[in-house]
């Protein structure tokens, strides 16, 4: 079967989205599928026709927008021509890859990692989430024969604010079992990195300061603990935080010290993997305090690392979040602050217990196939 993938970016391009197609294509390679990938270019040494840890791969120079490549059907054309399948990812690549699978009658894929429909205007301005709103409603309405989803989530999405006649089709995101020996690479401890002696508890936090990823909410939840009177003196919420974006990581710092939280919230740049990894082991408690996650990454990593979790109910975190986990309500700052204080108060009979959940390659790969062998037949 010859499969054509036109996505945003590619490796070397680092990114959860980009580490779930790797995995995928070197997956269909295996199984004996020949496969091109068509990407953005990643510097000057990654342009032009590369074959890539034997892989097919076509860089190409795409202007961008919001961080999105455009893509246009010029670059693409010939090489879905050549193929029995087309498999594009959202968002820009969505609209000429539809297009051009139609012109030359070719069955064809959009992978979906996330809809947030009118979630847009909980973590947006009226102006940008009308616009974003908009944009994702023309991507997720291109024709295109399978919707693939990354998660049940993001299969309810879709169907609820993208169309309920799709044929949409969850295949979940693979993902090994960490490997916990990447953070004896690292001499870093997570105490010296923020400044502390042996005795606080450490509630930790790491990503993006965007707003899906709710740390206002969690800002928020700190505040209230300090209001009721919560004995905080021995407790520390850590956030090892994104530079990205600048102006939201510099509002959440200003809310921090406007607040008097300054003692008790401490911020910190992010790290190496093997830094972080090694800084994950040594903290007591993982939040996840996300508003919206299409499957929740992250999340995972730190339970397969045996954390235990405070995580919302956000997208599909329920999904894939598990061992000893607390949920609060999605958005709810008093729930999260409940939570917490629970946890503060009680220790480790707070948490509740889900049994273990894993995402094997395998079954990634076969998901997938079964989506094209359907198609072609």
């Amino acid at each position: 079967m010859k499969i054509c993938f036109v996505l945003p970016h590619f490796y070397p391009y680092v990114g959860g989205g980009e580490r779930i197609f790797y995995d995928m294509v070197q997956g269909l390679l295996r199984r004996g599928h020949e496969i091109r990938v068509l990407a953005r270019n990643v510097g000057d040494d990654y342009l032009g026709h590369k074959t890539v840890l034997g892989m097919d791969v076509y860089y190409f120079p795409w202007k961008s927008m919001f961080g999105h490549p455009l893509v246009p059907a010029r670059d693409i054309r010939e090489h879905i021509a050549w193929c029995d399948v087309v498999h594009a990812s959202i968002f820009t690549p969505a609209f000429p890859s539809s297009r051009l699978a139609r012109k030359y009658h070719k069955p064809s894929v959009l992978t979906v990692h996330e809809v947030r429909g009118p979630k847009w205007f909980w973590v947006e301005d009226f102006i940008h989430a009308s616009a974003f709103w908009l944009y994702e409603q023309f991507v997720c309405r291109q024709p295109f024969d399978v919707y693939h989803a990354v998660s049940q989530a993001t299969r309810r999405d879709i169907l609820k604010y993208c169309g309920s006649n799709k044929n949409v089709v969850c295949v979940y995101n693979a993902v090994n079992e960490m490997d916990t020996s990447i953070a004896e690479k690292s001499s870093l401890n997570l105490r010296d990195y923020f400044g502390l002696g042996g005795q606080e508890r450490i509630f930790l936090y790491y990503g993006r300061p965007g707003q899906t990823k709710g740390i206002y909410i969690y800002q928020e939840a700190i505040r209230l603990l300090q209001t009721r009177g919560v004995d905080l003196r021995n407790i520390r919420f850590c956030f090892i935080l994104g530079a990205e974006p600048a102006n939201l990581r510099r509002k959440f710092i200003d809310s921090i010290n406007s607040y008097g939280l300054a003692d008790t919230v401490l911020i910190r740049d992010s790290l190496q993997r093997e830094d972080l990894c090694r800084c994950i082991l040594q903290a007591d408690y993982v939040v996840v305090p996300s508003v919206t996650e299409g499957f929740g990454l992250s999340a995972l990593e730190a339970c397969q690392m045996g954390k235990k979790i405070i995580s919302s109910t956000g997208g599909a975190l329920t999904e894939v979040v598990y061992g000893d986990c607390l949920f609060f309500e999605n958005r709810s700052s008093k729930s999260l602050a409940d939570r917490l204080q629970r946890v503060i108060e009680e220790g480790d009979d707070a948490f509740g217990h889900v049994p273990p959940r894993s995402f094997p390659y395998e079954e990634m790969v076969d998901g997938i196939e079964t989506i094209y062998r359907m198609l072609i037949n």
